[in-house]
């Protein structure tokens, strides 16, 4: 706040930052801030688990670019994953449905 008196800017209360606390918060709004990947999320929504090759039908993209997307949301612990003989499947982490449901306004 700027006193009308000085002319320097004193702040009071404010207690230190670590602003390392909040990194993994960041990685998951970074991966968050992507059309194709809320796309993704909205499907995993509706349709529970899927196959990465499923979502390459469904978003009309290519292979490497879906993986991509996904592996960025497991990364940051949004999705969980499973393999069966060659196929991946994803799934939203439930610890973080709310929070992807609130950014999908679901």
């Amino acid at each position: 706040m700027k006193s009308e008196d000085s002319r320097t800017c004193t702040v009071k209360g404010i207690k230190k930052v670590d602003t390392r606390k909040y990194q993994k918060s960041a990685e998951m709004i970074s991966a968050l801030a992507n059309g194709s990947r809320i796309a993704i999320l909205d499907i995993m929504l509706e349709y529970g688990e899927v196959c990465a090759c499923d979502l390459e039908i469904a978003l009309g993209l290519p292979q490497p670019t879906v993986t991509s997307h996904l592996h960025k949301l497991y990364e940051v612990g949004l999705l969980l994953r499973r393999e069966k003989w060659k196929f991946t499947y994803y799934s939203i982490n439930p610890r973080h449905s709310d929070l992807i449901g609130d950014v999908l306004e679901k």
